[in-house]
């Protein structure tokens, strides 16, 4: 299963998902969720990935650098010795 992510911020019904937060599995059929990753609202990830990504990345995302630990297999393959 993908992980959707939002950019910026997008109004889906009453509700306001901000930038960084993650979409809820099967809020939007898959018609929509195209739209609007073509309009680069939202982002998707494979699980690993976005957390990886996030945490290597956090400048830039905004994520803390502190509130995630890498796995023993992320450092091995993503962090800098």
């Amino acid at each position: 299963m993908k992980t959707l992510i939002v950019i910026r911020s997008l109004q889906i019904g009453d509700q306001l998902f901000l930038h960084g937060e993650e979409l809820p599995p099967d809020l939007l059929p898959r018609e929509a969720i195209e739209l609007h990753l073509d309009r680069r609202q939202l982002v998707e990830f494979g699980s690993i990935e976005r957390r990886s990504l996030y945490r290597l990345l956090h400048h830039f995302s905004g994520c803390s650098a502190t509130t995630e630990r890498l796995s023993a297999e992320e450092n091995a393959s993503c962090a800098l010795t």
